[in-house]
């Protein structure tokens, strides 16, 4: 992938607490794919995405008022976008 598709990805996996304090990486993308094929840097997104997923269960379930639900939900959709990214610079790559 060229460098410019890393970073599109790589921006929806970075976000900036309130106030402009804090960057938070949920994962650095770049590095694995230098290292990894795109399609085993998307199956790992998934599982990361699913495990998000079954963590938010528990949350909601527990305590449905508590602020790590706006996270999860907030790191799911960035997964999601990163996962639809790659996979659109590799349709268009391939076309």
């Amino acid at each position: 992938m060229t460098k410019r598709a890393i970073n599109d990805v790589q921006a929806f996996l970075t976000f900036v607490e309130s106030g402009g304090d804090r960057v938070y990486e949920i994962l650095n993308v770049g590095l694995l794919l230098r290292r990894h094929p795109p399609e085993a840097v998307i199956s790992f997104l998934q599982e990361l995405h699913k495990d998000y997923g079954k963590e938010l269960s528990k949350l909601i379930q527990a305590d449905k008022t508590n602020s790590m639900i706006n996270e999860l939900v907030a790191k799911r959709f960035r997964i999601k976008m990163a996962i639809n990214t790659i996979r659109n610079y590799e349709r268009e790559e391939a076309a």
